[in-house]
């Protein structure tokens, strides 16, 4: 009898850590699914629709026209992107806004997709148009340049929505410091945009690992003080 005791101490140690590590497999495996949803690679669409999904919120606010250059003498440059030339002044077509968002600027301007159905004002992250193709512009979510929002409302590669036919002739005159200048700091704002985006999947992840550990503490002190159970001097436990 005493021969046994070693082994069955081991089976109830080796029981014991398999019931206490399967909440946290669970949870683990939750956290993965989410994070593979968001972060998983997604197959671009522009065939099942004839338009380009649009946002309906509008563009973020600041005190201008909207104005991304001049058509005054020339077409509209197609360093700015998807725009129309109306009363000498290129404008961003619908569906995309003005980049930088601001009301002053002294750079370059050029035009971004909107993601439809997606806001950063609290999260501060952008993930539904892809977590490293869109960033949070003034409490807005857009695609990084030269892309497009595809049918299942995704940035995709091309500048140009599905269903518009681009100009057969634009300026080709660009400013090329000017141009790396707003690439960089488009870059930027996707590094943070994923940085972001890491910070809530740890926190969730914290969260949710605290309250598995806390229920299973809780599960484990209600099992051990019932008196159900009666503690012998061999280790076992008989029912009472």
């Amino acid at each position: 009898l005493k021969s046994q005791l070693p082994q069955i101490k081991y089976r109830t140690t080796w029981q014991s850590l398999v019931k206490t590590a399967m909440p946290f497999k669970f949870a683990f495996a939750v956290l993965l699914v989410l994070t593979v949803h968001v972060v998983g690679v997604h197959c671009f669409d522009d065939s099942s629709c004839s338009v380009s999904p649009k946002a309906t919120r509008g563009c973020p606010m600041a005190v201008n026209t909207g104005a991304v250059g001049s058509c005054m003498f020339t077409q509209c440059s197609a360093a700015r992107g998807p725009t129309y030339c109306k009363h000498g002044t290129c404008y961003c077509v619908d569906g995309y806004c003005r980049y930088p968002a601001s009301t002053i600027h002294v750079q370059a301007r050029r035009c971004r997709a909107s993601v439809p159905h997606s806001t950063c004002h609290l999260t501060r992250t952008c993930w539904k148009g892809g977590l490293t193709s869109s960033s949070c512009v003034k409490g807005s979510c857009m695609c990084r340049s030269g892309m497009h929002i595809d049918c299942n409302g995704k940035c995709a590669p091309g500048w140009y929505p599905i269903g518009y036919e681009a100009p057969a002739e634009l300026n080709a005159t660009i400013n090329l410091q000017e141009e790396m200048e707003l690439d960089r700091q488009e870059d930027l704002e996707i590094a943070a945009n994923v940085a972001m985006f890491s910070l809530w999947v740890g926190l969730g992840a914290a969260l949710l690992f605290g309250s598995v550990t806390v229920v299973r503490q809780r599960s484990r002190a209600m099992t051990s003080g019932s008196p159900e159970y009666k503690k012998l001097r061999d280790d076992k436990l008989l029912v009472a």
